[in-house]
């Protein structure tokens, strides 16, 4: 069930928030709490989830370019190991980052999406995975788990789709992160083409949006189905690709949704399941 944002309460619980981003995942799993951040890794993405029980998630590394930075920042948030690492799909600005991640931080279990790409960075992550023996799992949709009190529903893909403009962004994950009434809906790099195999698409208080504000991953449709509190986009500012493009800009808007960019930072929330509170300097109007 997706729960009501209180605006003025973000703003009062700010203070209060920030404290609480900072604690170790010892600490957030006496709070009972969920931290989320998403990364400043420029023209790319990554998202970290601490849960309640101290367990860590990890969806995509950024660009090999930022990869150290990227790293140094999980270390900050208190990253010791990584329990689940979701690969959404193989291109360079989502995994590129994974080779230097997989050197200093041990993870436990990697989530792919099992699209061939054929790029050396994709055959550098596997053979990492391999040489690591790390436990490699490519879930379909259907697929439910659960971990630290939270639950992980993998919407898609559902089946391997071709000829579209991207078969890369169109056959990656999307997963649907759950805490209690809260939910994140992390949509990779997912365009109209995978979008449509989800029928209907599941509301969440935080939408990650797709493709990093392009128009073929946003629009006003997808936004009614949510019906997101929040949203993020994940840039740089002044990309080459011009996003967040003004399509997108101006359904959010339209919508009333607060909106956040990594362009200006990483984004980071809390919640206890029933609200979600930010540590943000700035609000996207």
């Amino acid at each position: 069930m997706k729960f009501k944002l209180n605006k003025l309460a973000f703003f009062l619980l700010a203070a209060i928030a920030s404290l609480a981003l900072f604690l170790s995942p010892s600490e957030a799993a006496k709070a009972a709490q969920l931290r989320y951040y998403a990364l400043d890794v420029g023209q790319g993405d990554c998202s970290l989830f601490v849960l309640p029980g101290g367990e860590t998630i990890v969806f995509d590394a950024g660009t090999r370019k930022n990869a150290k930075k990227t790293v140094n920042y999980l270390k900050s948030c208190g990253v010791r190991k990584i329990d689940l690492l979701v690969a959404t799909h193989p291109h360079e600005d989502h995994i590129g980052g994974m080779k230097e991640l997989l050197a200093k931080i041990p993870v436990k279990k990697i989530w792919d999406s099992g699209y061939n790409h054929g790029s050396k960075i994709q055959r550098d992550f596997y053979q990492t995975i391999k040489d690591k023996k790390i436990p490699f799992g490519r879930p379909k949709r259907g697929y439910s788990t659960k971990m630290g009190g939270v639950k992980l529903d993998v919407l898609a893909p559902a089946k391997t789709l071709k000829g579209t403009d991207s078969d890369a962004n169109n056959n990656g994950l999307i997963v649907l992160v759950t805490y209690g009434e809260v939910s994140f809906l992390m949509m990779g790099d997912a365009q109209k083409e995978e979008q449509e195999t989800i029928a209907p698409m599941p509301r969440a208080a935080v939408l990650k949006a797709a493709h990093h504000g392009a128009r073929n991953g946003t629009d006003a449709v997808l936004l009614r189905e949510v019906s997101p509190d929040i949203i993020i986009l994940s840039y740089a500012r002044g990309n080459s690709y011009g996003h967040p493009h003004k399509e997108v800009v101006s359904a959010v808007r339209k919508a009333g949704i607060l909106r956040f960019d990594t362009a200006d930072g990483p984004v980071k929330l809390r919640t206890d399941g029933k609200s979600v509170t930010f540590e943000r300097k700035r609000v996207v109007k």
